[in-house]
């Protein structure tokens, strides 16, 4: 880092004006054009703004340790090594107090957000992102590349997808300038991939994902490979590509299974269950599905959640009400045993009240949570193969209610919702 950008970095770090740091040592001019690496001077003035500052002598030459841990614990982080990267947090972060150089705790601070997100601690990243928004201006080019990816990886987290692709394409240009080791350039894809897929752009999605499995499997990192073949199948099984699909989630089956990762194999596992239900293999769909949940006992609520779903429709869409009631039941339990769990997966609460009603014989409290709360919701989430579906069985309510006009707005509705999933 150069001498500009490590005076300016530690002056801002310590919420100081260009005039408190040159009172009585140089200029307020001469201070600016050092900072803006316009002027050099002489080791005198370096030695007083270093004291001034606090920042400490012998820093220069090859990477420090304190980079090298900060690394490690962004490599652990990488790979979702959740006790990994708790154990190192608190050892980095004294590291890169004491070593009095401010690029250390620039980039502790930057790392903390990924750390954050790993924890899944979403507002205590988006406090943190606030405070490094604020140094921007002076951070250099490798700086701005993690401050790029990990406000990307925080919008994402946000269901911000526009936004996040939009990050991530800002970190992709600085890492064509950089030397970055395969697995970064790696990860880097994968999330560029995911947000393509969030937004429904398949073929973008296809390439990127491509790229990173390539560069993961020369690495030979199974996890991330897995999670890759998972990305390809969905986006298989959105060309309608299902068999081809399946395959991908075989490879990535296998690749999770000598990964020893529980969660990721019950990821998989969900998947499966989606495209034999696609083929309309009922029994193998729901023992998949079935499968996914002994996998992911020990998993967040959420990634349980969303297998319960599609379990209760599966179950629904081939009439087993009596299954279909029990696994509505079982899943709405789930939410009422957690703490703040109806408001913090409130589109669970909704999925589950649907189906509850729907299964318990409708009525007014059935049209009223799809028309005012449902259909609202998750159209405005532009998750709209969701509200399509909720759209459908309020028409066919309205349909048996001989409320016809009512009926027909929302079949309408229903196949528009479709077309915009599709981009048609």
């Amino acid at each position: 880092m150069k001498l500009g950008d490590r005076l300016k970095l530690a002056r801002l770090m310590k919420g100081m004006t260009q005039e408190e740091a040159a009172e009585g040592i140089i200029s307020v001019s001469y201070l600016s054009k050092i900072e803006n690496n316009q002027a050099m001077p002489g080791e005198d003035v370096i030695e007083l703004l270093f004291r001034r500052l606090g920042i400490h002598r012998g820093q220069s030459g090859t990477a420090p340790g304190w980079f090298e841990s900060v690394m490690a614990w962004y490599k652990a982080m990488t790979d979702k090594n959740v006790a990994a990267a708790r154990e190192q947090y608190a050892a980095v972060r004294q590291q890169c107090s004491e070593s009095g150089d401010a690029e250390a705790m620039i980039y502790f601070h930057l790392m903390r957000i990924r750390y954050l997100l790993l924890l899944r601690d979403l507002k205590g990243a988006e406090a943190a992102a606030r405070s490094v928004r604020e140094w921007y201006e002076a951070l250099d080019e490798p700086m701005r590349y993690y401050y790029w990816k990990f406000f990307g990886l925080l919008s994402y987290c946000q269901e911000k997808y526009d936004d996040a692709l939009h990050f991530y394409q800002k970190a992709e240009a600085l890492l064509g300038t950089q030397r970055k080791p395969n697995w970064e350039e790696a990860d880097l894809s994968y999330l560029l991939a995911l947000a393509y897929s969030r937004l429904w752009k398949v073929f973008q999605c296809i390439r990127y994902t491509e790229r990173a499995l390539s560069l993961s499997q020369a690495e030979y990192e199974l996890r991330r490979g897995a999670e890759c073949h998972v990305l390809l199948a969905i986006c298989y099984r959105r060309c309608g590509e299902i068999d081809q699909a399946i395959d991908c989630c075989l490879l990535a089956q296998k690749a999770a299974q000598l990964a020893n990762d529980r969660l990721l194999i019950g990821i998989v596992e969900h998947n499966l269950g989606h495209l034999k239900a696609m083929k309309k293999q009922y029994r193998e769909a729901v023992q998949h599905y079935e499968h996914s949940l002994v996998y992911k006992s020990d998993a967040p609520l959420a990634d349980r959640l969303i297998t319960f779903l599609a379990l209760l429709r599966e179950h629904y869409a081939a009439q087993n009400y009596r299954k279909a009631l029990s696994t509505a039941e079982e899943g709405w339990q789930l939410l009422e045993q957690t703490e703040n769990g109806m408001t913090e997966h409130y589109e669970y609460y909704l999925h589950f009240s649907v189906y509850r009603l729907l299964l318990a014989g409708e009525g007014e409290e059935f049209e009223r949570l799809l028309k005012h709360e449902a259909i609202p919701y998750f159209q405005k989430r532009k998750e709209y193969e969701d509200a399509a579906q909720y759209a459908g069985y309020l028409a066919d309510y309205y349909a048996r209610a001989r409320q016809y006009k009512q009926a027909a707005h929302y079949y309408r509705l229903s196949c528009e919702l479709l077309r915009r999933r599709t981009g048609t």
